[in-house]
């Protein structure tokens, strides 16, 4: 069965409960819209449920602000995840599918630098349609989404250029 995720949090939701703290442990909220830190209360019920506020707190803060929310880089268009952490999340709900290609049609190699990988060193990589095309490095991802709206021309004078042995030659220099 597969796993289910908690509760998209609302800034009501989010309210609620720290009302309902406040009114638990008799305290008034802060500047910073939180209720103080129990200070000397650590390890207690009272810390734990505070560190849940304050986390909650700071998801709420990232998405408003755009951000992802596991890290500081800007969330993808339409998500609340970067596009790293979206590809992640992505890799985990096409995990088995993908560990069979990778196994059959990869023989456990990146496609692009040829080197070994595996679903934990690897990135799902998604064509257009949302379909898993095979299991990449990290930077060999990003090169190949960087390359890919240039087509197959574009690659064709990379290579070319990366070939020559001196750099390209500039106003006929050289």
């Amino acid at each position: 069965m597969p796993t289910k995720g908690r509760p998209r949090l609302t800034p009501e939701l989010q309210r609620e409960r720290i009302e309902a703290y406040c009114a638990r442990y008799g305290v008034c909220l802060t500047d910073k819209g939180l209720p103080p830190f129990p200070t000397g209360q650590r390890e207690t019920a009272q810390h734990r449920e505070w560190l849940s506020l304050y986390k909650a707190q700071d998801r709420l803060g990232r998405r408003t602000r755009g951000q992802c929310e596991r890290c500081k880089a800007p969330a993808a268009p339409s998500s609340v995840f970067c596009e790293e952490h979206r590809t992640l999340d992505r890799q985990h709900a096409v995990a088995s599918e993908i560990g069979q290609r990778l196994r059959e049609v990869q023989k456990n190699r990146c496609p692009i630098c040829l080197e070994k990988v595996g679903l934990s060193n690897g990135i799902v990589d998604l064509d257009p349609t949302g379909s898993p095309r095979g299991v990449l490095h990290l930077p060999c991802r990003r090169l190949a989404a960087l390359a890919e709206p240039l087509g197959p021309d574009a690659w064709d004078r990379l290579r070319d250029y990366l070939a020559q042995p001196h750099g390209p030659r500039v106003n006929g220099s050289g």
